[in-house]
C-alpha cells in the first residue's frame, strides 16, 4: 500500500495593518515595513531595552501582529507586544497571554493564527485568543483544520488565501506541490488551489512561497540538481496556471523575496553564493511557450558563507550572507554591467558571523549575527558610509548574551530573538 508523509509545510499570509503579519512582513517576504516611521536615522541610537519574552528552546521564529508577539514553538505561546499585560520585574520579563494546544508556525492572516494539524495540514486558531480558548493558563484548541485531499473548484483570492508547501513522499521519491485553501472555512477545509514545483529523490530543497499582484512564486530543487524557480497564477482556477518558469544556475535557498517588479532568489553554485533577479512579471528576458525566463540581473558570487532572506524595500535589495549586508540596485542598473550582467555591491557592513535575514524599517535596514551582535545601518549607505570604500558603521549596535536571531520591526520597536527562545523588545525612552 502506498502511504504519503507530510514532510513540510510553509504558509503564505497577506500583512496586517501598523504590525508584521508573518516572516517577512508581507506575502511577499520582502523585509520591509513602510508603515514603521517612529524609529530614524536621529533617535535609533537611543533604543533600549525594554522586555523580553520568558524563554523557550523550542522556539523558532515569531511574528508581530495585531498587538501580540506570536512565538513559533511546542506550544506556540503569545505575548503582548506592548510589554504590559503578564511582564514584570527587573529587567522586565513577560509571560504568555495564552499559547495553543500545539505547535503553531507563526503566521497570521487576517484573523487567524496557523499551526500544523492532526492530518499533517495545518489548523486555524483564533489570532486574539478568544474562540475555543479557555483555562488558566489559557489554552487555544483549533476553529478549523484542513486536510490535504484533490482539489474542489473555486476561485481565489490570493490577499485572501493561506497556502501550504507539501512534500509527499513515498518509497524514496518525493513531490513538492503547493495546496491554497480559503481562510475561515468551516470546521475542515480542502483545497481549492494547487501547483506542481517537481518531484525527486527525498529531501529536495523547497523555497518558501511567496505572493504578488496575483502571482505565486515558489521554487524547488530536487537533490543533486540545480532549482527551477515557479511562477503560478494565484486568481483563477482549481488546477493552477504556470505562467513561467526559470532554471536557476544552482541550488535555491529556502528563501524568496519579490517587491519592486522583480523576484529574488538565493542560489548555491560551486563557486559561492550569489542572489538571481527575474522580471516579476514575466516580460524581460523571457520567451517561448511553455514561457522560460532567465535572471535579469545577479550579484556578485560571495565564496564564504550562505545567503539569508534577502530584502527589499524602495529600489535596493538588501543581501545578508556570511558576516556580510550587502546593497543592490534593484533596477540592475548602478554599478551593474556584463553578459550575462552581473552588479556589484552599493555599500557594505561586516557585522557578525551567520548573518540574520535583513529589515528595512523607516530609511534604517537592521540585522543580527549568532555572536549577538544586532545593529542599525543607513539604508542608503550614507550615514557612517566612506564615499571611497563603501563601508558602513553602525548607527545602533547591542550585543545579546547567547546570540541573535530574527528581527522585526514594528510599532516604534526593534524585537530580537535570543539563542534561549526569547523575544527581546527595544524601545526609544519615553517623553517626559
Amino acid at each position: 500500500m502506498r502511504r504519503y508523509f507530510v514532510l513540510g509545510i510553509v504558509l503564505v499570509v497577506v500583512a496586517s495593518s501598523c504590525a508584521w503579519a508573518r516572516p517577512r512582513f508581507d506575502a511577499g517576504r520582502s523585509g520591509h515595513n513602510p508603515q514603521e516611521n517612529r524609529i530614524n536615522a536621529a533617535n535609533v541610537a537611543t533604543l533600549t531595552r525594554s522586555y523580553a519574552t520568558a524563554a523557550d528552546p523550542s522556539a523558532r521564529g515569531f511574528v508581530v501582529s495585531r498587538g501580540h508577539i506570536y512565538v513559533t514553538g511546542s506550544p506556540m505561546r503569545v505575548f503582548d507586544a506592548g510589554g504590559q499585560q503578564g511582564c514584570s520585574g527587573t529587567p522586565r520579563v513577560c509571560a504568555p497571554q495564552w499559547s495553543l494546544d500545539g505547535p503553531g508556525v507563526a503566521d497570521v492572516l487576517d484573523t487567524s493564527v496557523y499551526g500544523p494539524s492532526n492530518n499533517g495540514a495545518a489548523a486555524g486558531y483564533d489570532a486574539d485568543g478568544e474562540m475555543r480558548c479557555s483555562g488558566t493558563p489559557k489554552i487555544c484548541s483549533p476553529l478549523w483544520n484542513e486536510t490535504i485531499a484533490l482539489p474542489t473548484s473555486g476561485s481565489l483570492d490570493p490577499d485572501r488565501t493561506h497556502f501550504e508547501v507539501v512534500r509527499q513522499s513515498a518509497r524514496g521519491s518525493e513531490s513538492a506541490k503547493i495546496f491554497g485553501y480559503n481562510i475561515r472555512c468551516v470546521e475542515i477545509c480542502v483545497p481549492v488551489w494547487a501547483g506542481v514545483l517537481g518531484t525527486g529523490p527525498n529531501g529536495g530543497i523547497v523555497a518558501e512561497p511567496a505572493v504578488r499582484d496575483g502571482v505565486l512564486f515558489a521554487a524547488y530543487a530536487p537533490v543533486g540538481a540545480n532549482g527551477t524557480l515557479h511562477a503560478f497564477d494565484a486568481t483563477h482556477g482549481f488546477v493552477a496556471s504556470e505562467l513561467w518558469t526559470a532554471s536557476l544556475d544552482g541550488v535555491n535557498s529556502t528563501e524568496i523575496a519579490v517587491a519592486d517588479g522583480i523576484v529574488v532568489v538565493p542560489v548555491q553554485t560551486t563557486l559561492g553564493t550569489k542572489l538571481e533577479a527575474f522580471d516579476a512579471k514575466g516580460v524581460a528576458g523571457c520567451s517561448g511557450t511553455p514561457k522560460v525566463c532567465t535572471p535579469i540581473w545577479s550579484t556578485d558570487v560571495v565564496a564564504v558563507g550562505a545567503d539569508a532572506a534577502p530584502a527589499i524595500a524602495n529600489g535596493v535589495v538588501y543581501r545578508a550572507v556570511g558576516s556580510q549586508i550587502r546593497a543592490y540596485d534593484a533596477h540592475g542598473t548602478i554599478g551593474c554591467g556584463g553578459t550575462p550582467k552581473v552588479c556589484e555591491k552599493l555599500w557594505v557592513s561586516f557585522v557578525g558571523p551567520n548573518i540574520s535575514a535583513p529589515a528595512v524599517a523607516n530609511g534604517l535596514v537592521y540585522v543580527t549575527s549568532s555572536d549577538g551582535s544586532v545593529e542599525a545601518f543607513d539604508a542608503a549607505g550614507l550615514n557612517q558610509c566612506s564615499a571611497t570604500t563603501r563601508v558602513c558603521a553602525a548607527l545602533w549596535t547591542v550585543t545579546l548574551v547567547g546570540g541573535a536571531g530574527d528581527v522585526e520591526v514594528a510599532n516604534g520597536r526593534v524585537f530580537v530573538a535570543s539563542a534561549n527562545g526569547a523575544v527581546t523588545a527595544f524601545a526609544l525612552p519615553v517623553a517626559p
